[in-house]
C-alpha cells in the first residue's frame, strides 16, 4: 500500500520577507500586497473596473 504524504502549511520561516517586490518565479508581490491592503468592497470595484476596461478594448458594450 502507498502513502501519499499530505502537502505541509509553509513554515513561518518560509515567508517572503516583507521588502521583497516578486517572488523567484516572477509574481509581483508588490500587487498582492496591494489588492490585500483594500476592503472587499474595494477589491471588487477595482476589478469590475479591469473588466470594463477589457471590454472596452474588445470593443464590446460596457454600458451594464
Amino acid at each position: 500500500m502507498t502513502t501519499t504524504a499530505l502537502p505541509q502549511k509553509p513554515s513561518r520561516k518560509a515567508r517572503l520577507p516583507a521588502d521583497r517586490t516578486h517572488s523567484e518565479d516572477g509574481v509581483d508581490l508588490t500587487l498582492i500586497r496591494w489588492m490585500l491592503s483594500l476592503t472587499p468592497a474595494e477589491r471588487l470595484k477595482v476589478l469590475q473596473q479591469n473588466v470594463r476596461s477589457i471590454l472596452r478594448l474588445r470593443g464590446e458594450n460596457t454600458d451594464s
